[in-house]
């Protein structure tokens, strides 16, 4: 085979990922004009560097427009099918289903639902694998296991650091097994026999282990509910693509019920507002002190992509300040970013500079997207932004407790389970 011959099938393929690359990025962005104008260059610095024949770089840009054009279509269309299947997850758009009558509370399998965290320092990196690997997760442009694999490399001794920080591995797992305990026997209380099971996305246990279980009870519906209380493309929307998936694998005859978000119910925004005054000391006010509401961040990308994650937090959050009668004084940030990626804004970190710098002294951070502590905010908030903190001149650093098994969060989850299966089966 010929050198133009080859130099034009390279181009072809080049173009091609530079077309599905496109396809991603804002229009007229940097990124965007990246898309188009890479292969064109390359293209010229080929040919000028294989002297080829100007009819070969006639038939080189006539490749790298058709292979653009050709992945912009490809893409397109594996957009098109996403976003059905994106819709499809997003609880508010489903109609409830009308299922036979008679179903009794024992045949019902309720899934509590989160990503989950390694157990010891030695669970870290395969931890990390499974997450960074996970497009629905983090997207990767191309090579999702090269960049995955580096990015693990460069801050694998990093994490496992800060695990060591917190008693050398994720406390996720007890605190999750004891919500399904406590969901569990506040269920019985009300008279409902449902079975409360767990499934984590990248540790213990795994879509696999819980549908296998779920598969020797032999339940007949799966109520999905998710310990993300805002739904996201990343969190919830993954927890049940997973779940769904394997249950597609190996237990097709389960059918799935839909539940509803809880991020307005009156018992989980009141857990929060006792978390946040569980913080004060007798003597104390809560107007003294500068609330600031730390949420797990996202890629921008999700955002323009229709996620209402951020939307949600910002419910939760002024459901929260109607309680405690609060008009300034307070703020929303995101935290956890990785990787190069363009994610929410503004960071914590930036935040709690910010207000250092104004001269604010004493602040609670209330960690708005989390219902158990972990790393996170054991970690990342308690630790780490205390120092910085510290650092910037706030000398009185607070954070409200995780809502974990808070009596009313716990009430919420089972009010959630109980309208859930009151919309969509028919007693």
């Amino acid at each position: 085979m010929s050198i133009p011959l080859i130099v034009l099938i390279i181009l072809f393929f080049l173009s091609f990922f530079a077309g599905s690359y496109q396809t991603h990025k804002i229009k007229f962005s940097r990124e965007w004009f990246w898309g188009i104008y890479a292969p064109i260059l390359i293209m010229f610095i080929v040919s000028w560097i294989t002297h080829i024949p100007w009819f070969w770089i006639i038939a080189n840009f006539l490749s790298v427009m058709t292979g653009k054009e050709f992945g912009q279509f490809f893409e397109e269309r594996k957009l098109s099918s996403k976003e059905i299947e994106q819709m499809e997850r997003i609880a508010d758009l489903q109609l409830p289903k009308d299922l036979p009558e008679g179903i009794k509370d024992e045949e019902i399998a309720i899934v509590l639902m989160n990503m989950g965290g390694p157990c010891c320092i030695e669970a870290v990196e395969p931890f990390l694998r499974k997450l960074f690997n996970d497009s629905m997760i983090i997207r990767f442009p191309f090579a999702q296991s090269f960049f995955a694999d580096m990015l693990i490399r460069s801050r694998l001794k990093e994490v496992q650091g800060r695990y060591k920080l917190i008693g050398g591995g994720s406390p996720i797992l007890p605190s999750s097994f004891a919500q399904v305990k406590a969901l569990t026997n506040e269920l019985k209380k009300r008279g409902r026999s449902f079975d409360v099971f767990l499934s984590f996305n990248y540790s213990y246990p795994l879509p696999h282990d819980t549908i296998a279980q779920i598969k020797s009870m032999n339940k007949k519906y799966i109520l999905t509910l998710s310990l993300y209380p805002h739904y996201s493309l990343s969190t919830t929307a993954s927890n049940i693509f997973y779940l769904k998936q394997e249950a597609f694998k190996n237990y097709h005859q389960v059918d799935f019920l839909e539940s509803y978000s809880y991020h307005l119910y009156e018992g989980y925004i009141k857990a929060f507002v006792d978390r946040i005054h569980e913080v004060l000391l007798a003597n104390e006010k809560l107007d003294d002190f500068y609330l600031l509401f730390s949420a797990h961040g996202t890629p921008v990308y999700f955002v323009q992509e229709g996620d209402p994650y951020a939307f949600l937090i910002s419910q939760s959050i002024s459901r929260i300040l109607t309680y405690l009668n609060r008009e300034h004084n307070w703020s929303i940030c995101y935290q956890s970013a990785v990787g190069p990626l363009v994610w929410l804004k503004p960071s914590t970190d930036a935040a709690l500079k910010a207000l250092g710098q104004r001269g604010i002294k004493k602040i609670i951070v209330v960690p708005i997207s989390f219902v158990t502590d972990h790393i996170e905010t054991l970690c990342e908030i308690d630790i780490e932004y205390r120092h910085l903190a510290k650092e910037h001149g706030i000398v009185d650093f607070r954070m409200s407790k995780a809502i974990e098994c808070h009596p009313d969060f716990i009430s919420a989850l089972a009010n959630c389970v109980e309208n859930s299966v009151s919309k969509q089966v028919k007693n």
